[in-house]
């Protein structure tokens, strides 16, 4: 896979974040989702033979909104890529994003710079359609177009069927996604395992940024999710992400897994945003 697209995917499975839920049990009126700022710094992990000697950089991500007036989820990532030839890559990732409450309609925008030159300008908008599948009209390539059958789940209604399905006491969970990550172009199929509760000793892992009262009794669960391309072929995940996912959507602890190295993303800062009323 090439480093730059690496980078650009990172993005896929930590663009929302869910209301605190305190009680085991899915909640009556559903997971409710809470406004807030995450910060995560990147590291390189296990090489596995690649060329890579160092990894650095940030992730930040702000979430807003409510499932009446949709969520809107503003995203940036710039790390530095280093290898043994002493060749850098400076990866500069934008991505802004609207989903409606309802999952019916979906807007994205995606901006992917290496080393000062733009490798993807995107800006496009999904919708669902009657029969169910989801259609691309693209503003930017203009006028490009693409449509993909059967069940397809946008970032905000698949972060809550996740966890439902873990407060449900559930180890698996299988969601096809359209995030707009590839330009409008891609539905990943993924597949996560989610381990027991984390309790006690265990909660260790976390980054001191997390350790706050406010998420204290919020239960958390060890996540692995493997990021499938949609078409045929061999069954070989693009990339897998492991995590530790709280009840309200917060992520933390990070790797990401890709088949010649792993990058590292560990929260350094974490702010809950007052939550936004329904105005209907």
């Amino acid at each position: 896979m090439p480093r730059h697209r690496a980078g650009a995917i990172l993005f896929s499975a930590i663009l929302i974040t869910a209301a605190p839920v305190l009680a085991q049990g899915v909640p009556p009126g559903g997971v409710l989702m809470q406004p807030h700022r995450i910060a995560y710094e990147i590291s390189l992990g296990q090489r596995n033979g690649s060329a890579l000697t160092s990894a650095s950089g940030l992730m930040a991500l702000e979430f807003t909104g409510n499932r009446c007036d949709g969520y809107v989820t503003n995203f940036r990532q710039a790390t530095m890529l280093a290898d043994s030839d002493g060749q850098n890559r400076n990866l500069d990732f934008r991505v802004n994003l609207w989903e409606e409450g309802g999952g019916k309609r979906f807007r994205f925008t995606v901006k992917n710079d290496v080393n000062g030159q733009t490798t993807r300008d995107a800006d496009g908008e999904a919708q669902r359609v009657r029969d169910g599948s989801v259609s691309v009209a693209m503003a930017k390539p203009r006028g490009k177009k693409g449509d993909f059958d059967g069940n397809i789940l946008f970032p905000t209604a698949m972060m809550i069927q996740l966890i439902e399905t873990a407060l449900k006491g559930e180890r698996r969970y299988e969601a096809r996604l359209f995030d707009g990550s590839e330009g409008g172009e891609k539905v990943f199929e993924t597949i996560a395992s989610i381990g027991p509760r984390l309790e006690g000793d265990r909660n260790r892992r976390l980054e001191p940024a997390l350790r706050i009262e406010s998420l204290e009794n919020v239960p958390r669960w060890p996540v692995s999710m493997a990021y499938f391309d949609g078409g045929p072929g061999d069954r070989v995940p693009v990339y897998t992400m492991k995590s530790v996912t709280f009840a309200n959507g917060v992520v933390s602890d990070l790797v990401f897994e890709f088949p010649e190295f792993s990058l590292a993303a560990k929260a350094v800062r974490y702010e809950a945003l007052p939550e936004e009323a329904c105005g209907r």
